[in-house]
């Protein structure tokens, strides 16, 4: 699995930002971003512009564990 890190602009406020998500391929992960900044932002899909690819990291032999979740 590979984390894809995309930019973004929502069309109807002009806001840009930035959306990572873990895929198998480009096309899955710019498709899960539009939709989840669409939920986030609270605008149609339409209104969701993913835009350039800014990296790509190796997302398989990643492991995050937040404060206070281990004894």
């Amino acid at each position: 699995m590979i984390r894809y890190l995309f930019e973004y602009e929502v069309k109807s406020t002009g806001y840009k930002g930035e959306f990572s998500w873990v895929a198998e391929n480009e096309e899955q992960a710019r498709t899960a971003i539009r939709e989840r900044v669409a939920d986030l932002e609270f605008v149609d899909l339409e209104d969701v512009i993913v835009g350039q690819l800014l990296k790509t990291l190796d997302a398989t032999q990643q492991y995050y564990e937040c404060e206070g979740c281990s004894s």
